[in-house]
């Protein structure tokens, strides 16, 4: 954690450096500081950063959304939006550029924290660590794929049952995002609702899989998947 270079693009002071105190006292201490996106690429071209959390509107004509673009395409360094405009225009255009996570303002000590945790554990990607760390609440919460037994979606949530006395853990992320950091050898999707870690199946019949007691369905678009795994 000491040796993350973080960067902080914020036009506003008493906000940037609230999150600079937020980052310092948790012990982050390679921390830079802009404030817009003119600046915050002069300090790009001449640092090591590892993560940049940046204000979304800005006192220039750039965005935090077009620095999300040129960090994206030409520095490959994840970063975090921080905001107050949570309005269906900003989210819709600010997800295309595949933030790490979102801060809205006002924002607590613990929404930054967790946010950054998350974030940093994605820019490692040489990390083989064999866990899924996703946000629970406020919470940063790290489960290995081996104990993993299945994940249902269900509207706005998703549960991950996991091995022993019925254990599960229930998050705020879509099936489609938890699956991308899961290994494809080990795990497979069946139905729109539930992805399935392989070793626990133990009975397959038609239009239906078996996890120990639990009878999951397969959905008809995943069948060919499923009899052509194991045939």
């Amino acid at each position: 954690m000491m040796e993350s270079c973080i960067l902080i693009v914020e036009d506003e002071l008493l906000i940037a450096e609230t999150l600079r105190s937020i980052l310092t006292r948790a012990g982050y201490t390679n921390i830079l500081m802009a404030e817009n996106v003119t600046s915050a690429l002069v300090v790009l071209n001449v640092s090591e950063v590892t993560l940049v959390i940046t204000d979304i509107a800005m006192g220039e004509e750039r965005t935090g959304i077009d620095l999300g673009v040129i960090l994206n395409e030409r520095y490959r360094i994840p970063f975090i939006y921080v905001t107050s405009h949570a309005s269906a225009d900003i989210v819709h255009k600010a997800k295309y550029t595949e933030p790490a996570a979102y801060i809205v303002k006002p924002f607590k000590k613990e929404d930054v924290l967790v946010a950054l945790e998350l974030a940093l554990f994605k820019a490692d990607s040489k990390t083989d660590s064999g866990e899924l760390i996703v946000k629970e609440g406020r919470s940063v919460v790290r489960m290995f794929f081996r104990d993993i037994k299945w994940i249902e979606a269900d509207g706005n949530y998703t549960t991950i049952y996991l091995s022993g006395d019925n254990k599960r853990s229930v998050i705020r992320q879509s099936l489609s995002t938890l699956q991308e950091q899961l290994p494809e050898e080990d795990f497979i999707r069946i139905h729109k609702s539930y992805v399935v870690n392989k070793k626990y199946i133990h009975q397959i019949k038609a239009g239906a899989i078996y996890v120990e007691d639990r009878e999951l369905p397969v959905g008809r678009s995943y069948q060919h998947i499923v009899v052509k795994l194991f045939k």
